[in-house]
């Protein structure tokens, strides 16, 4: 409970910060923001990511801790947990050694070059067909679940 009270108030405190900062960037303007005149960028803009930047590492490391509490409170929960990072493991798996290529020509047999004038390399080839292929099993898997589920719901009445 006292962690919690802890939380409410440091949300308050940088919400009251964001707020300060936010009405100090509508009066200085978009023009002097955008011209930089006499570094207000440094003023405004600046202090505003460096916030960003804290609430999102404050998010993540309460969102870390408190799912590694939940797991290691519940031994079922691990055991659940476990399992289905196993059988995402086994997807990933699957998709690289069965399905991805690592081909570096496109259809006309030329390399397939990359935005930044670099060659497309076997493995980045590799695994972006991985990414392709474990996307498109998971999502096979839940569309047929949803219809699994509304199929059994149905049959059940």
């Amino acid at each position: 409970m006292a962690l919690h009270k802890v939380i409410k108030y440091l949300v308050l405190l940088l919400g009251l910060v964001a707020f300060g900062f936010f009405f100090y960037t509508l009066a200085v303007g978009d023009e002097a923001i955008e011209l930089n005149e006499n570094g207000v960028q440094s003023s405004t803009v600046t202090p505003m990511m460096y916030l960003s930047y804290i609430i999102l590492g404050i998010i993540i490391l309460s969102v870390v801790v408190f799912v590694l509490k939940g797991l290691f409170t519940s031994p079922e929960t691990l055991k659940k947990s476990l399992i289905s990072i196993g059988l995402l493991v086994v997807v990933v798996l699957i998709s690289y050694f069965a399905f991805a290529d690592n081909s570096v020509v496109n259809a006309q047999g030329e390399a397939i070059m990359l935005d930044d004038g670099e060659q497309l390399t076997a493995s980045t080839s590799q695994w972006i067909g991985t990414s392709l292929y474990v996307f498109y099993i998971l999502a096979i898997v839940a569309v047929g679940t949803i219809v699994w589920s509304g199929v059994s719901k149905v049959l059940k009445r």
